[in-house]
């Protein structure tokens, strides 16, 4: 196996990454406090209550998601161009 094929295959595990970490910022939640677990979309003082999760929190989360998802993209073009360049 040459340098080349090395890196290509790097390139397809970084977007295999990058795709899997996508697919989780769009389908996580954080649960609300459990004072508020149940009760209708709303504004609350305990929190945000939307889609049935908290929602302060599970934006935090699918920014940390969507943060390792655009470095592995990052990664794999990267590694792309490397590719071609071999």
């Amino acid at each position: 196996m040459n340098l080349a094929a090395i890196v290509e295959c790097g390139s397809i595990a970084a977007g295999i990454l990058s795709a899997g970490c996508w697919i989780r910022a769009a389908v996580v939640r954080t649960d609300p406090p459990e004072e508020l677990k149940g009760m209708p979309d709303g504004e609350y003082m305990g929190g945000t209550v939307f889609n049935g999760g908290d929602l302060i929190p599970t934006l935090r989360k699918q920014a940390w998601w969507n943060s390792i998802a655009a470095f592995a993209a990052a990664a794999s073009v990267s590694l792309q161009v490397l590719t071609k360049l071999l």
